[in-house]
């Protein structure tokens, strides 16, 4: 994997049980620190692990890697009895 550069285009895409559930584009980043940030907060309503592609069109990087995400502060979940 090379540096990342605030112009470089990033493609990510986020899978679940072998599905793609989002795809997102991103610029501007400057650290892999700020682009997970981004990821996490794109895919907020994603809960558990999921395999991120993460694609440098501009330097021509692929990596693959696993990220755990749980719901944030802010969603409750309501049981029924």
């Amino acid at each position: 994997m090379g540096a990342i550069h605030t112009s470089d285009i990033i493609y990510a895409t986020l899978s679940q049980h072998g599905r793609e559930i989002a795809a997102y584009r991103f610029s501007g980043m400057t650290t892999m620190t700020d682009l997970l940030r981004q990821i996490r907060n794109a895919a907020a309503g994603c809960i558990g692990l999921v395999n991120v592609r993460l694609r440098n069109s501009t330097q021509g990087w692929t990596l693959a890697r696993s990220l755990m995400l749980a719901p944030t502060a802010a969603s409750v979940q309501l049981s029924l009895f």
